[in-house]
């Protein structure tokens, strides 16, 4: 939400614009002084996280510019002027989730000036008491306009991923024939393109993902099959922690293949000097090489941007019928766990605030739940320890 709302996205005139211009001081020391309490209880007292208090402030400040009045000036004809405000600058309308986040934060500073005492002091301070500017009606227009609008997300059917387990195996064995350094980053790439379907993640999850992130799952049978490797706990952006359970055999064995026989070889083959000290930094945190699942052939890690380029580029080759992404992977991983579990199940390991937002990532029609390891490749055929490239 906080790329969504940020004033970074504004236009021009929206950040030059002053706030509470035609106020006097007095008034215009009051209105602050209104955002300074909505602000403080939304982020300390309503426990929002700040990343969602700073989106919510920006929101309501970039309606308060376009309307130019103060809070208690506000009225229903107000929020449909924004959205056609941002409508007149990008020449497009808003997408739904924009106007829902915008709808959400405007709510919440609504339902602060209406609180009873706020209300009173407000009348008594200014002579106008504060009402309502943002309700089910006035955002109705703009999600008309957006229900013919196909989802930007999509899954790839069974037949998509035995394609792509196809193309990856011709060109591992076509590396592996000619010697080329790629060799190992392909036999790399493709086992994070079947982790990263299996477990659903996003693609800084993907890159970032740690051997100790691994743990034995709490069902004894779960443990005899998959051993160490039963379950994978990872952490989405928003800080909602889920624990996905190991599914397939064919996973866990091209994965427990990558672990002892491509990913030391890696290891190994890391460039001289590249990154000595064994530490690599990705958005703020630290993360030691040694126990990263993927990591680049710096020792760093792995910069999205060139996992991405591979799925583009198979994709390209294998004539998909969109673009396939890292973000296609997770909404194929949604597809396949949904049907073996339950929305709310798939809610948890997905590792959503909101059903509605895992429904989303549901695609059944194009896709048959099942294993999505094609069971025609013999992994160590593929594979072979002799080779050293």
């Amino acid at each position: 939400m906080s790329n969504i709302l940020s004033l970074h996205n504004q236009s021009p005139a929206i950040k030059q614009a002053e706030l509470f211009a035609d106020l006097t001081e007095e008034q215009k020391r009051y209105a602050e002084n209104l955002l300074n309490d909505w602000y403080a209880k939304l982020s300390l007292i309503s426990g929002a996280a700040t990343s969602t208090a700073d989106s919510y402030l920006s929101a309501v400040k970039r309606l308060l510019r376009v309307s130019q009045k103060a809070p208690w000036q506000l009225d229903l004809n107000d929020f449909p002027n924004l959205l056609q405000h941002s409508f007149e600058i990008n020449g497009e309308p808003l997408a739904y989730y924009t106007v829902s986040s915008y709808a959400s934060a405007c709510r919440s500073f609504q339902s602060f000036l209406l609180r009873t005492d706020i209300a009173n002091e407000i009348a008594r301070a200014t002579g106008i008491r504060p009402q309502v500017f943002v309700d089910s009606e006035n955002t109705i227009p703009v999600k008309r306009a957006n229900l013919d609008k196909a989802p930007k997300g999509w899954a790839l059917s069974s037949e998509n991923i035995d394609d792509v387990e196809d193309e990856f195996i011709r060109l591992i064995y076509a590396a592996r024939q000619n010697g080329s350094k790629a060799y190992y980053a392909l036999l790399r790439d493709r086992v994070m393109f079947h982790i990263a379907i299996h477990f659903a993640l996003r693609v800084s999850e993907l890159v970032t993902i740690t051997l100790s992130q691994f743990k034995p799952h709490s069902s004894p049978k779960m443990r005899d099959k998959f051993g160490q490797y039963g379950s994978l706990t990872a952490q989405s952006k928003g800080g909602i922690t889920g624990t996905i359970p190991m599914r397939e055999s064919a996973v866990h064995e091209l994965l427990i293949l990558y672990i002892e026989k491509i990913r030391p070889r890696l290891l190994l083959k890391r460039q001289s000097n590249a990154n000595p000290s064994g530490v690599s930094v990705y958005m703020g945190k630290k993360y030691a090489v040694s126990d990263l699942l993927f990591f680049s052939e710096r020792g760093e890690v792995l910069n999205p941007n060139s996992f991405r380029k591979r799925l583009l580029d198979i994709s390209t080759t294998l004539v998909l019928p969109q673009r396939m992404t890292p973000h296609t992977l997770r909404h194929t991983g949604c597809t396949l766990m949904t049907p073996l579990y339950t929305p709310d199940v798939a809610q948890k390991y997905m590792r959503h605030k909101n059903l509605s937002t895992t429904l989303g990532y549901y695609h059944p029609d194009p896709l048959n739940a099942g294993a999505h390891l094609n069971p025609e490749y013999d992994t160590p055929a593929w594979f072979e320890d002799s080779e050293d490239y």
